[in-house]
């Protein structure tokens, strides 16, 4: 039964079906009871209303005078299900923790400034199996049980394939094994065998979750300190987290890959530490509060925090009262922390508008502050040449919540003033009925500033053109679909990343292949290792990357008629690609130094006026 299926997948069906048990509501008390009973992270109705649509189509609601009434079907199906309920966690609450086992509670001691450092990136983490439902768990215990008491690297190679469905590479039965090493649970006992840790030992002696967290904590970055991370009043979705992580990864120097952290926040939902609320949305648990504060955690400005012996919360973030984060060194970071804090600083309105053209023009939409009564705050220029089009600014701060009662009338004529069609309603969130009005004007596209701020940092890892970036200035868009339609994006760019690495890594695998001369791999059979590896993409993605990496700017790969050979480690390929903004940077100074010479040198022989 399909609204079944809906209520087993999707959050909030047959608890919002329970909520009408009681009687009609408007979409606007289903979006309340959803944010604040169920934690969701909704600022619209739209979610709401998109349940509502599903089950009235499937009969088991019906939608007149402006409110949703459960019908008798539905009545009849509500009973037959079993409801998620709220979690009951409130920050308040204090969870008690089990006793650290002694080999494992000597890994965490060993965490001073310096060992917090020393702790393996987590780069490439791979840990097959299921994630859900405590699946990587068990996929972890079943693993490190294999090394003991110990296991040659051949035989956990077949060990992985033949345990695992999705792991029938030779690639991917190592990735799993080397995940295994990053996070703490087996090493070498000479170069052909591994052996489980002293810590694994006693994780797989206790069965308690909190002995493997702890351990993957002292073996990794940026793990028990997502908790603090999550642990925020304006909660990060998992991009922000990926952004951000750069600033625990001291060894890196940039980002993890979004695949990294999700890793991380599986591994965290299955010891209970955390709680999903969404696709991209994370909560941590009482448990998980205890559990951050028992631990000693890499601070970003440098210094190393030990745990507080009397359990009192620590800001690691230093004095910054929204609890916010940023990448003070690259010039996004700062562009976006001005935007932010200035959108809080309701004394000072012209800051944000001057913040907003300065972001926008970041993101490749040149403009200008303009400000004063009667006139647009600013305005910039979206695209190239005659294709192009002004957009006007609107900027509104609110230093206490969403912007309220801010009067939108007046905005068509300050347009008609500068030629422009589309005008740009930024701010720290808006109220609902405001935020309305807005929505429902064909000519106001509706810009939150944390997603504005989002945008510029990710621009710097992950960069979107103007035409990627135009979901950001569309008024076709509702505020609260712009979010999901430039995640989409970043996630393509990830994706298309993840494929290309699989690819150079797929014939690096087949040239060290003693029985495979040449390296060579056709088309049909590099589609085959893909799939494999859990990729399905179509025929032309793949040719076109494929295409990307032989061409002569990267190299990396070479072609023979239809197929396809490395010419370079996965280590190289990684070096070559970031060659490429060195030498547009590089290129860049030296367009500027040239053009500045040639206008000091013209300047020079101008002959005066006077």
């Amino acid at each position: 039964m399909l609204v079944e299926a809906l209520h087993r997948n999707v959050r909030f069906v047959g608890e919002a079906m329970d909520a009408l048990a009681l009687g009609p509501r408007t979409h606007d008390h289903l979006l309340e009871l959803a944010c604040g009973e169920f934690d969701l992270q909704w600022d619209t109705a739209a979610p709401v209303r998109d349940r509502t649509g599903w089950l009235a189509v499937t009969g088991m609601v019906d939608l007149f005078d402006r409110q949703v009434h459960l019908t008798e079907a539905g009545r009849r199906f509500l009973a037959t299900i079993e409801l998620g309920r709220p979690e009951l966690d409130v920050a308040d609450t204090v969870a008690q923790l089990a006793p650290t086992p002694g080999a494992i509670a000597r890994l965490v001691e060993q965490l001073d400034e310096t060992g917090l450092r020393g702790r393996a990136d987590g780069a490439n983490l791979y840990i097959p199996g299921v994630a859900a439902n405590g699946g990587v768990l068990d996929a972890l215990q079943v693993l490190t049980e294999a090394a003991i008491p110990s296991v040659s690297d051949a035989d956990f190679v077949r060990f992985v394939q033949s345990t695992f469905p999705k792991a029938q590479t030779v690639a991917t039965a190592r990735t799993a094994k080397d995940t295994l090493k990053a996070l703490g649970l087996i090493q070498r006992t000479s170069s052909e065998s591994w052996t489980a840790t002293p810590a694994a030992l006693a994780w797989v002696e206790s069965g308690e979750p909190l002995d493997l967290a702890r351990t993957v904590h002292s073996a990794i970055a940026f793990f028990g300190e997502v908790l603090g991370e999550l642990d925020q009043t304006i909660r990060p979705t998992t991009g922000t987290l990926t952004e951000r992580s750069s600033r625990y990864v001291p060894n890196r120097g940039k980002p993890l890959s979004r695949s990294a952290v999700n890793t991380r926040l599986n591994l965290l939902d299955a010891c209970g530490l955390v709680t999903r609320l969404s696709q991209t949305a994370y909560r941590t648990t009482a448990r998980g509060r205890a559990f951050k504060e028992s631990l000693p955690c890499f601070q970003p400005d440098g210094a190393g925090s030990r745990a507080p012996s009397d359990g009192a919360t620590k800001n690691h973030h230093g004095d910054d009262p929204l609890g916010t984060t940023h990448q003070s060194d690259s010039p996004g970071s700062r562009i976006a922390a001005v935007l932010e804090d200035a959108a809080r600083d309701s004394a000072n309105p012209e800051r944000l508008e001057k913040a907003a053209v300065v972001a926008l023009d970041y993101l490749g939409m040149p403009g200008q502050h303009a400000g004063g009564p009667g006139a647009v705050d600013g305005h910039v220029r979206f695209g190239i040449g005659t294709d192009s089009r002004i957009l006007a600014i609107e900027a509104k701060t609110s230093a206490t919540g969403p912007v309220r009662d801010q009067p939108l009338f007046g905005l068509s004529e300050h347009r008609v003033g500068i030629g422009a069609q589309i005008h740009l309603l930024i701010g720290p969130g808006f109220e609902r009925r405001m935020l309305k009005e807005a929505d429902d004007d064909p000519a106001i596209a509706v810009i939150d500033t944390g997603l504005l701020a989002e945008v510029v940092r990710r621009q710097e890892q992950t960069p979107l053109t103007l035409t990627q970036l135009a979901p950001l200035v569309d008024p076709a868009l509702k505020a609260a679909q712009r979010g999901d339609a430039l995640r989409a994006c970043w996630e393509a760019q990830d994706i298309r990343s993840r494929l290309e690495y699989a690819l150079v890594d797929i014939l690096n695998v087949e040239a060290e292949d003693p029985l495979e001369e040449g390296g060579w791999l056709d088309l049909t059979s590099i589609r085959r290792e893909l799939r494999t590896r859990g990729y399905r993409v179509d025929e032309g993605t793949v040719v076109e990357a494929l295409e990307f990496l032989t061409s002569s700017r990267i190299g990396v790969l070479q072609r023979s008629e239809q197929r396809y050979r490395c010419a370079a480690s996965v280590h190289t390929a990684g070096q070559r690609i970031r060659a490429l903004g060195y030498q547009w940077v590089a290129a860049t100074q030296h367009d500027q130094q040239t053009r500045s010479r040639d206008e000091a040198t013209h300047a020079w022989l101008t002959p005066r006026s006077d």
